[in-house]
């Protein structure tokens, strides 16, 4: 048995988390080509702001690869990274415009299906090694919920 969860759910939350960096990659290359065609804004906050976010996707990158490979310590950082995002799609989602709105709804579903798939891959997971030998090493009972009785 495995202290991992189980690999396929494992390996596709990873592929999701992997979608989720590429598209905020994407989003900075966005936001720095609207930097070079705006004018009247200092050059210095969108490249501060494009920073934080590849600061992010590589987080999320490094998450993905640790879901990917079925690593049990992965799954909380991934957990809370589908609350941002799932934050992310509604603030989108009540933002201005229909293009606006129609991203906010394909990351809130990309942020839901991730969830429900980190969810299930926790839900699913065989127990750990450990406890099934402590389990194993236990007395068999008669069905008595008591302790065995002892010599004397």
């Amino acid at each position: 048995m495995s202290t991992q969860p189980t690999l396929p759910l494992a390996r596709t939350a990873g592929t999701l988390a992997a979608i989720e960096a590429l598209a905020l990659v994407g989003y900075c290359f966005a936001l720095g080509l609207a930097a070079l065609n705006s004018s009247g804004a200092t050059q210095s906050a969108p490249i501060v702001e494009i920073i934080i976010y590849l600061i992010f996707a590589i987080g999320i990158a490094f998450i993905a690869r640790g879901s990917f490979m079925g690593s049990r310590t992965s799954r909380p950082p991934y957990l809370l990274t589908q609350i941002f995002v799932l934050i992310i799609g509604y603030t989108l989602i009540v933002g201005d415009g229909p293009t606006v709105t129609a991203v906010g709804i394909a990351v809130g579903l990309l942020g839901a299906v991730a969830m429900g798939v980190g969810i299930a891959s926790i839900i699913k997971e065989e127990p750990p090694e450990i406890a099934k030998s402590i389990t194993d090493e236990l007395p068999e009972t008669d069905g008595d919920s008591g302790p065995p009785p002892t010599e004397r």
